[in-house]
């Protein structure tokens, strides 16, 4: 499988925005004045038509605003970076699909006890749902209950508090509903690691093997010996599984950053900036594609492929900085010496 098909990339595969939920029958209003069955039964007739979702925490303040934009959901406060597909479909079905097990008080003063007060009051416990826009009520999510049934919740228009049969997961986060997956690129996939230190030491790597299971460190000097070839393919697969821990813009690279190079099989080029400051290990990629050099610049219909998909790659992850775990920071940011057996102090 070529890295093309593994990039973590919604310009290679766009996943559907779609629920895609069944709507039932209307359901019957009880003497309550609540739809019994479904608690917001509006929500499943129009769940495809969401395009803002809003996340209020305890206070009042909104600490997640979720927006559809360009074919993906965002999330506002982190740059309008994409959200986590799968975070925001399964917001979405749950509170689509959530049954009112059984109906609670619609006594204010009772509230508290079930962590469904107004967000706006003081000791407000839960979190509420706002759908702008949708001329949909706002969803207040409580305490689960105690014999793990689901959660109680009421709709911010009603009095009447419900226990529902689903406890849908809402951070308040923002960084919680962020997408974090880079990209996923295994060692395997990889053809050649070069790692470019600011003061001018270069580290070249190589797969040992048609298969790239194994990987050697080139310019051993002599009468040293290069540790076990598992630390040399920790550096290699270190696209692999990449996830973030946060997002930023891109503006400036600083001067004393770590430029390391990885080319893929199918000729795809890598450059990882790599720096540390005090938010964190941050890594700045550009992608370009490896093409041979021709007398009139004519591409090819493979090339062409191959030109257009780099700059796909490169347009979602060159304006960003991504903060990732110091582990895989390190391993495409190692010298020399790293990669070779600790010399004996004995004689």
């Amino acid at each position: 499988m070529t890295a093309r098909t593994l990039i973590i990339l919604g310009v290679l595969t766009v996943m559907a925005l779609v629920v895609a939920l069944l709507v039932s029958n209307p359901s019957t209003r009880t003497d309550t004045g609540m739809e019994s069955g479904y608690l917001l039964p509006e929500l499943r007739a129009r769940i495809n038509d969401i395009e803002s979702i809003d996340i209020v925490a305890a206070g009042g303040e909104t600490s997640v605003t979720l927006r559809r934009e360009r074919e993906r959901w965002r999330v506002r406060e982190r740059f309008d970076y994409e959200a986590d597909f799968a975070a925001v479909h399964d917001l979405l079905r749950d509170l689509a699909e959530a049954r009112i097990v059984e109906q609670k008080t619609d006594n204010p003063e009772w509230y508290g006890r079930l962590g469904v007060a107004d967000i706006a009051e003081d000791g407000a416990a839960g979190v509420r749902v706002d759908f702008p826009g949708a001329e949909l009520p706002g969803i207040i999510l409580g305490d689960p209950d105690s014999a793990g049934i689901g959660r109680y919740a009421r709709l911010a228009d009603r009095a009447r508090s419900v226990l529902i049969d689903r406890d849908p997961d809402v951070p308040t986060d923002p960084l919680e509903w962020l997408e974090k997956a880079i990209m996923d690129i295994p060692a395997a996939d990889i053809e050649a690691v070069t790692l470019r230190h600011p003061d001018g030491e270069t580290v070249e790597l190589r797969p040992g093997d048609q298969e790239g299971s194994t990987w050697v460190v080139l310019g051993v000097p002599e009468g040293r010996e290069a540790r076990q070839a598992w630390y040399q393919r920790q550096t290699a697969d270190a696209l692999s599984s990449l996830n973030m821990e946060n997002v930023r813009v891109h503006e400036t690279l600083p001067d004393d950053a770590v430029r390391a190079l990885f080319r893929t099989r199918d000729g795809l080029n890598f450059v990882a900036t790599l720096f540390t400051d005090d938010d964190g290990h941050w890594v700045h990629f550009s992608v370009s594609a490896e093409l041979p050099a021709t007398d009139d610049g004519a591409l090819n219909d493979d090339q062409a492929e191959l030109s257009a998909d780099a700059a796909a790659v490169d347009e979602r992850l060159s304006p960003w900085q991504f903060s990732i775990d110091e582990s895989r920071h390190d391993r495409m940011t190692r010298r020399l010496e790293d990669f070779l057996v600790v010399e004996s102090d004995e004689p």
